[in-house]
């Protein structure tokens, strides 16, 4: 965590004297179109805004601006006032700019919380009354969505020093309305526990990976290329990359992932596979199984 912060401040700074923020592709929510059993809605960072028939599931909440001195380059697109009525909310961890305690304060009090297994002690972070620990493997069904977490590759913690003791972090398979979704939350690569994933959960529809911030990869963050490695080795129908754009690194320049990403697209022809969304679209896995679309429309 103490790497990610150092990584994001000096470019951060200097970007916030050097000129305009971002604006997201869409502020709100973008339009529905015809009924699909799923859809998503890139908010930006690692937060999706996930549609399974009439329910939604938010993952990692930060709708806020800057995380200590360091400002959001690009935005979230939703602000809670926004967000439709939630049927869960996931943390896959609690670093700050997964864990945005001023979004969750924002949020209803009857908006239940899953968080990672062995985070007990930060339950009292929240105001929401209703809150579980996930444990590894162990299901979790509330309402028509089963959520289930899944060992990834990162470190825990909330304060980085506390990193050394707890190794609460996780991603999660979400399931409903006939659809099987891979949530990553902040991953670096490990083919055996993904490989793993993959077998317990065949048929995954969509995989969200991230993709920064990382050069070359590294212990705790994948880099585009291994976030397609993720993919396959989950097995998923399609991807889209998550973890990018919203806050300047010196790992990487903010347009750097995007481009690497279209590159791999292109030579392992997943074209129609892979779909990068810009900060605040919507994308659609239509009933009648044609392929997936992406809107801006309000």
């Amino acid at each position: 965590m103490g790497r990610v912060v150092t990584a994001l401040v000096v470019p951060s700074l200097i970007a916030a004297c050097a000129g305009p923020r971002r604006e997201p592709a869409v502020r709100g929510l973008p339009k529905d179109g015809p009924a699909a059993p799923l859809s998503i809605v890139w908010v930006g960072h690692a937060t999706v805004l996930i549609r399974l028939g009439r329910r939604y599931v938010l993952t990692d909440p930060n709708l806020g601006g800057a995380i200590f001195v360091v400002p959001r380059i690009t935005p979230a697109s939703l602000t809670p006032d926004e967000l439709p009525p939630l049927q869960l909310v996931l943390l896959s961890h609690l670093h700050v700019d997964h864990f945005d305690r001023w979004t969750m304060s924002r949020l209803p009090r009857s908006t239940e919380v899953i968080f990672p297994p062995g985070t007990s002690a930060y339950t009292g972070l929240i105001h929401q009354a209703r809150k579980d620990v996930s444990k590894f493997w162990e299901p979790i069904e509330r309402g028509g969505i089963t959520i289930t977490a899944v060992p990834v590759k990162h470190v825990g913690g909330r304060f980085m020093v506390d990193a050394l003791w707890n190794k609460g972090y996780a991603g999660y398979i979400v399931e409903g309305a006939g659809k099987r979704i891979f949530f990553a939350g902040d991953t670096g690569y490990d083919k055996n526990a993904f490989i793993e994933v993959g077998k317990r959960f065949p048929g995954i529809d969509l995989a969200l990976i991230p993709i920064a911030p990382a050069k070359g990869g590294n212990l705790s963050h994948a880099d585009p290329e291994e976030a397609v490695h993720i993919f396959r080795d989950v097995g998923a129908k399609y991807m889209i990359p998550i973890h990018f754009e919203a806050y300047h690194s010196t790992a990487v320049p903010l347009d750097l992932p995007r481009k690497q990403l279209l590159e791999i697209v292109a030579q392992q022809h997943l074209e129609g596979r892979v779909f990068a969304l810009y900060t605040g679209e919507r994308w659609v896995e239509p009933e009648d199984g044609s392929p997936p679309w992406v809107t801006r429309e309000k």
